[in-house]
């Protein structure tokens, strides 16, 4: 008998099994980030739970749900991506959603960049797993821009390397606004795109398998995540401590308060996820193309709560209990079993206690959200449930909502659309749908005072024991202001692209009357001095010949001595409009100054020029001008000189045909005479 004591303590002695070693994929860099898994690792949550965890930084490259996938690791750390890879079959399981909104945005600097659609032609810095930003882009139609492959620097975009670079707003924010940069953060949700942030996930084989321990590793990273989140300050420190200096405290702590407004743990545990919102994800990605339009994201979710012991149970172990007692052989079988279903049923009632305290949670967050809750019985399509907030949201007290008709609820053209969506929504899960499981739109709704109510209504189907949708749970949400911002954004966005376009029409008037001469409209000599020297570059690389004529108008003093100024003003313009008629298309004419006119004419040989400006000296000895009850009549005498002959610089061709100009004038005026550089 005393040694069967003896043997039966020994049983109980036996050592306790060595900790599990399992690797998390972290899907960046050391930082608050990860808060919550570096206190539970600091505060034995996980050693508690039979596991010791190794945290693995991600490198360059590198995919964190392909790092599972492949067994480089056990557990990872992945975004709303998830939904995307489980609708293409890969074997993803999501267990714990932290971050209820999503930190991804793009960030610009709004002196640029004042909306996304500047984006367009634009580089982008991306990485390859960031599908909320595709997703984002291609939403917004910004499909002409270059992909830059991301370097983690918000340098780049200060210097203006990149346009914009995706980033998480409880992070690189720091940085540019340490560096006094300018930056507009550019948020998919404004267009709808409402995903969780970081999700804890594993693989299927692992959750099917090992249910029981991915539980309980899901318990202590959550149980990590609350400690992370009530004590920042000692988290901050640990992380300097331990794991790295790449940020600084205050840094750190920065990403702490963005960390936990993204999360909300005051109104959301900690690790919930909605399979209606994962299902919204997906569909998201169905409806730009990323997915099929017919999707699974089946088995996505991870079962959190353990399911009940079979009924069997309480008399195998009775039998158990009776074998022990009987043989040795079974006494030490039976009591290793009982001593591991007794910490299963530990387990269990610490999953029971956190389950009472989530559906307190629940109550509680049903009855003071400003959101309304409710539930729409399918066979009545009456109102079963409707949360206090409707009070606030439309005037009417829950009350008076279910004793109305679904009908009483909407404005006519809203009731419509609603009904249709149920019919087609039904007949979808009726054809194994899963897909329409879930649901969002928006709706006018009529307030007790006579006003209306914009609502965004995110809704889910609840499935019978038979799998027959037998109720909707939804959502609400008073859009009512936010449509009246987004309506006065788009107005002084429109307004601004005005100013814009004016400004711009403002921009090209003054850089066209900074070369033209306002008078004749010809060009100014500031432009011929640009044009001159560019045209003989041109000349002298490609060989061909290039002329210029330098007309003046004979005795212009005269006409303005004798008819006033505005007679002189009046022959000018006449004499430029004859000479526009009568120019090609690549010919520059311009106003030199006062009755001086320059014709430049490329790819022209002299001879040619000569014949043109003694053809334009006739033209204009031609021209009759009316002027009051007299008829202004004038003559021009013109100088004739070619590149390369005459001169190889602006220079030099210049005065070459200055000269021959000199040379008319004195031989009489009203005659065209080509430079000789004998006659020089």
């Amino acid at each position: 008998m005393r040694i069967f004591v003896i043997f039966l303590l020994a049983l109980f002695l036996v050592p306790a099994q060595a900790l599990e070693q399992v690797v998390l994929q972290l899907n960046w860099k050391h930082q608050f980030q990860f808060g919550g898994y570096y206190a539970a690792i600091e505060k034995g949550y996980f050693r508690d739970a039979g596991f010791e965890v190794r945290l693995r930084e991600l490198s360059d490259g590198q995919d964190p749900i392909q790092s599972v996938l492949g067994g480089e690791a056990d557990y990872g750390v992945a975004a709303s991506e998830l939904a995307l890879h489980r609708a293409k079959g890969e074997p993803v399981v999501a267990l714990a959603t932290i971050v209820q909104n999503s930190p991804l945005v793009l960030l610009v600097n709004r002196r640029k960049i004042t909306s996304i659609d500047a984006l367009n032609g634009g580089r982008i810095m991306l990485t390859p797993h960031e599908s909320e930003l595709f997703a984002y882009l291609r939403r917004e139609g910004i499909a002409n821009y270059t992909a830059v492959a991301h370097t983690y620097d918000p340098k780049d975009l200060i210097s203006g390397r990149v346009d914009a670079l995706s980033a998480y707003l409880t992070d690189e924010p720091y940085v540019l606004r340490e560096a006094g940069f300018p930056y507009l953060a550019l948020n998919p949700s404004a267009v709808g795109i409402h995903f969780y942030g970081d999700t804890l996930f594993t693989s299927e084989a692992r959750a099917r398998h090992s249910a029981a321990r991915v539980r309980a590793f899901r318990a202590a990273a959550i149980e990590g995540w609350a400690y992370a989140m009530a004590h920042p300050d000692e988290i901050a420190d640990l992380i300097l401590k331990k794991y790295s200096k790449r940020h600084t405290r205050e840094h750190l702590l920065f990403e702490a308060n963005e960390l936990k407004r993204l999360m909300q743990p005051e109104l959301v545990e900690i690790g919930q996820q909605s399979a209606a919102r994962w299902q919204q994800i997906a569909q998201t990605y169905a409806e730009l193309e990323m997915l099929p339009e017919k999707h699974s994201i089946a088995g996505l979710i991870f079962e959190a709560e353990e399911r009940k012991l079979p009924s069997w149970f309480g008399f195998a172990l009775t039998g158990a209990i009776m074998l022990i007692a009987a043989v040795a052989i079974a006494a030490l079988y039976f009591a290793r079993l009982t001593r591991s279903l007794s910490r299963e049923m530990i387990t269990r009632r610490v999953f029971e206690r956190a389950l009472r305290t989530s559906e307190e949670r629940y109550r509680q967050l049903a009855e003071h959200s400003k959101d309304v809750i409710w539930t729409l019985d399918l066979n009545t399509r009456r109102f079963t449930y409707v949360s206090p907030s409707v009070e606030g949201a439309r005037g009417f007290s829950p009350e008076e909502v279910v004793s109305q008709p679904l009908s009483a609820s909407l404005l006519p053209e809203s009731h419509a659309k609603i009904m249709a969506m149920l019919e087609e929504h039904l007949s979808r899960i009726a054809a194994g749908d899963q897909s329409a499981l879930s649901a969002m739109t928006e709706v006018e709704q009529p307030h007790k005072n006579g006003g209306t109510v914009v609502s965004e209504v995110v809704a889910s189907f609840l499935l019978d024991t038979e799998g027959k949708p037998q109720s909707v749970l939804g959502v609400s949400r008073n859009i009512t202001e936010r449509r009246r911002v987004e309506a006065q954004l788009r107005e002084a966005n429109d307004k601004l692209r005005g100013q814009l376009e004016q400004i711009e029409n403002l921009h090209v008037a003054l850089q066209e009357q900074a070369i033209r001469d306002s008078l004749t409209g010809c060009f100014n000599r500031r432009y011929l001095d640009e044009t001159l020297e560019r045209e003989l570059s041109r000349s002298r690389r490609e060989g061909y010949p290039l002329s210029l004529v330098i007309l003046d108008l004979d005795h212009f003093k005269q006409i303005n001595d004798t008819y006033g100024h505005q007679a002189g003003d009046q022959a000018l313009v006449v004499l430029a409009e004859t000479l526009r008629a009568d120019i090609r298309h690549e010919d520059v004419l311009c106003r030199y100054g006062g009755e001086e006119f320059i014709i430049l004419m490329p790819h022209m040989p002299l001879a040619t020029a000569a014949e043109r400006a003694e053809a334009w000296r006739q033209k204009i000895a031609d021209i009759r001008v009316p002027f009051g009850k007299f008829e202004l009549t004038f003559t021009t005498s013109a100088g004739v000189a070619a590149y390369p002959d005459h001169g190889k610089t602006p220079d030099e061709l210049s005065q070459s045909a200055d000269l021959a100009l000199y040379l008319a004038k004195n031989a009489g005026r009203n005659r065209v005479v080509v430079f000789s550089a004998d006659a020089a």
